[in-house]
């Protein structure tokens, strides 16, 4: 199923690919009359190099798209997703910007086969080729702008992560909490992209916060086992004043596609023994104390052999553990979708990952994070708060994806006050 489900991906990725030649060829016929034929070969035979990552997804399915991530050289891996998503981007632009255009021209013919009341054809459109040229031309801006634009957000999802504070509000009696520090970070997925150079960037970034706990909210690993050892040689590296905690991400479970997720576990644990797995702890600081908890990743369709609970029984079943004592309740859970059902329960505040922050963020008005990721899920970036809950979304510190567009890496610092 899973196979029929990556070719059928890359049936549409390439679709969308094929369309977008075809709508970027006709502005280049207009663009330039003489050599249109000539450009739009030469563009043509370029994506078709750049855009193999989805021929292979078509054609290998899962198969094809691990063969693509261990065959190709990561240069050209990178150079092809950036070319990839800039091409999506335009595709998109296009279609938005084309769909009423498509209307207005179907009008026109309609206007034009229409007749005069004595019978006369209506009188014809007078086009100004040149006029028609020098807009073709200056349509071609914002293809180049689009890829200009993914270039650079290669570029910026290498750099260092950003470091964004949260403060939680806590008892002014809990003395012991004030001050109280988590550094989370989420999503590195080891061996996307993610060599040991900049995994120890971002572990010493982690380090470099002074936090007393250090948070990992999943997809610590990409999609194969063999991550396992720089995934416990990251964890082993973080060195938080105190303890280090995790709970599972959905890419904790690919690597475990024959239905043994035992050895990621236990791999995990050995060097996290904080890691939650529908679990609470009891943080004792000083006099006082606080819950955290961390909950499974509910499973989809495709693993369902893996599938324990779901998002509200991993919930409610880790907030069971907790006692109702006044004292902040936190909750680890990967994915952010997870504060629909968390936002109705007793949590002060839930860290999540997962969406990358959307990795392209043209900006936010409210709780709208306007990025692709929006149409899809609403908490997706940043910090949201409901009725008292508050939900933060870590934009991750790697990605499958490695370009980013005003979308960082990232490191949350929480502190109590």
């Amino acid at each position: 199923m899973v196979q029929y489900v990556f070719m059928l991906i890359g049936f549409l990725v390439t679709v969308l690919n094929v369309l977008t030649f075809i709508t970027l060829r006709r502005r280049l016929l207009h663009a330039f009359p003489k050599r249109g034929n000539l450009v739009s070969i030469v563009v043509g035979v370029a994506m078709l190099i750049l855009l193999h990552p989805g021929l292979f997804m078509l054609f290998g399915g899962v198969s094809g798209m691990m063969s693509f991530r261990q065959q190709v050289p990561e240069w050209a891996q990178i150079t092809a997703m950036t070319f990839q998503l800039a091409t999506w981007v335009y595709g998109g632009v296009l279609l938005i910007k084309g769909t009423p255009g498509a209307f207005i021209d179907a009008y026109k013919r309609l206007r034009r086969l229409a007749r005069k009341p004595d019978g006369t054809p209506a009188e014809r459109e007078i086009v100004n080729e040149e006029r028609r040229k020098a807009l073709a031309k200056a349509g071609l801006a914002l293809p180049a702008a689009i890829v200009a634009t993914a270039v650079g957000g290669a570029i910026a999802a290498r750099q260092a992560p950003v470091v964004t504070r949260l403060r939680l509000r806590v008892p002014r009696e809990m003395t012991g909490l004030h001050g109280l520090t988590f550094a989370q970070v989420s999503d590195v997925h080891i061996g996307s992209y993610m060599d040991a150079g900049r995994l120890d960037e971002i572990r010493d970034a982690m380090n470099a916060t002074g936090a007393d706990y250090h948070l990992m909210t999943g997809d610590l690993l990409d999609n194969h086992i063999d991550q396992l050892p720089e995934a416990q040689r990251f964890l082993r590296g973080l060195k938080p004043r105190r303890e280090v905690f995790m709970c599972m991400g959905n890419h904790e479970y690919i690597p475990a596609r024959d239905g043994d997720i035992k050895p990621i576990i236990d791999g995990l644990r050995e060097a996290c023994p904080g890691l939650l797995i529908d679990e609470a702890r009891k943080l004792q600081v000083g006099g006082d104390h606080l819950w955290l908890g961390g909950i499974d990743y509910a499973m989809g369709p495709f693993m369902e052999e893996l599938k324990q609970r779901t998002r509200r029984e991993s919930l409610e079943y880790t907030l069971g553990q907790m006692a109702d004592d006044g004292a902040p309740r936190i909750v680890l859970a990967h994915h952010p979708g997870s504060f629909i059902e968390g936002r109705e329960m007793q949590l002060d505040l839930m860290l999540s990952g997962h969406t990358h922050g959307g990795q392209l963020v043209l900006g936010r008005i409210g709780d709208w994070n306007f990025s692709p990721v929006l149409p899809f899920e609403l908490y997706h970036n940043g910090h949201y708060e409901y009725q008292g809950r508050q939900l933060y979304v870590n934009q991750g510190a790697g990605g499958w994806m490695p370009v980013r567009v005003n979308c960082p890496p990232e490191i949350t610092l929480i502190e109590l006050v």
